[in-house]
């Protein structure tokens, strides 16, 4: 679940760099303002809700002693499967 974190982070990172010349470098709910801020409504709510999901979980996964529930897994890489996929869209109609 790490992985997927990470992968959301860098994802964002690469939209906001390429809209604004910026990534991110608070903490990552900030990452949702600053890619708001580079896209404006064409960023879609449904992506905002999936960045938001992965991104609240990322202490817990990164830090925590726990081991995760397959199905949060499962609902954490769906959500980054869509996110990504929005991404590489923009990305290549950058």
């Amino acid at each position: 679940m790490s992985q997927i974190v990470n992968a959301a982070i860098a994802y964002t990172d690469a939209l906001t760099a390429k809209r604004k010349a910026l990534v991110n470098q608070k903490d990552h709910a900030a990452a949702l303002k600053l890619l708001r801020d580079a896209f404006g409504n064409e960023f879609p709510s449904r992506q905002e809700r999936q960045l938001r999901r992965i991104l609240s979980d990322k202490d817990v996964v990164q830090y925590g002693v726990s081991i995760g529930r397959y199905d949060d897994a499962k609902q954490m890489l769906d959500d980054l499967e869509s996110f990504a996929a929005w991404t590489e869209n923009q990305l290549v109609g950058l």
